[in-house]
């Protein structure tokens, strides 16, 4: 009859293996789960754009002015130009740059809008078309932003 003696020597070999095998499972690179928001945002930053033109519309229970298509041009990131004219914070309120409807749609996400609905443009990643209702029990305060017509410059 064979008696087994424990290996003193055996239980920190053990412990050892296991210790290097949690490391290095716990250091496996997960893939970083993108939301639809972040993957446009980050195609539309590496296009690095920041010279072009496209028609605005804004659809809201507002004045006809307001609500009408307007011919909108950026250079380096700001705006130059509204339907050909000095563009003016003043008399073209509400005109957004891409990065301002990027910046809306985060405001509008950290707010818990009722509804935030947006279309991304498959090439550049800049939202297309932003709907958000940001009270379901308020009568026409939603709004509805587009672009249309884009050209990068």
């Amino acid at each position: 009859m064979a008696i087994l003696l424990p290996i003193p020597t055996m239980k920190p070999i053990y412990l050892f293996v296991f210790l290097i095998l949690f490391v290095s499972c716990s250091k496996t690179d997960t893939p970083k789960i993108l939301t639809t928001y972040e993957a446009n945002k980050e195609k539309w930053d590496k296009a690095s754009i920041q010279d072009y033109s496209y028609v605005f519309r804004i659809s809201c229970f507002c004045t006809k002015e307001y609500t009408e298509p307007k011919n909108v041009l950026v250079k380096a990131g700001e705006i130059v130009t509204v339907n050909e004219e000095v563009f003016s914070k003043e008399k073209h309120n509400g005109i957004l740059t891409i990065n301002d409807l990027f910046e809306e749609i985060e405001e509008a996400s950290s707010q818990d809008v009722a509804i935030l609905e947006v279309t991304y443009d498959s090439s550049y990643g800049f939202p297309s078309t932003i709907f958000i209702d940001r009270n379901e029990r308020i009568v026409d305060e939603e709004m509805n932003y587009s672009i249309t017509d884009f050209t990068p410059h």
